[in-house]
């Protein structure tokens, strides 16, 4: 029942052993670190973003209250 997964895991720890996996395992862990930066920066430049958006958006609905006549 579990052959196939027995199999793959073997595959798997014989890949690590080899060089070949080590240098695969070396581009998965450059990429992720890659990646995580990536995602960071993004994060930073998102926020910043969307608080300038935010601001404008709170600038105009007070504009627009302002014009409003409540008499």
């Amino acid at each position: 029942m579990f052959k196939k997964e027995f199999k793959k895991a073997k595959e798997v720890r014989d890949m690590f052993r080899s060089k070949k996996g080590q240098s695969t395992l070396e581009y998965i862990i450059i990429f992720t670190a890659i990646v995580a930066v990536v995602i960071a920066a993004a994060n930073g430049i998102i926020k910043t973003k969307m608080a300038g958006i935010m601001n404008h958006a709170a600038e105009q609905a007070e504009a627009a209250v302002q014009h409003i006549n409540f008499e």
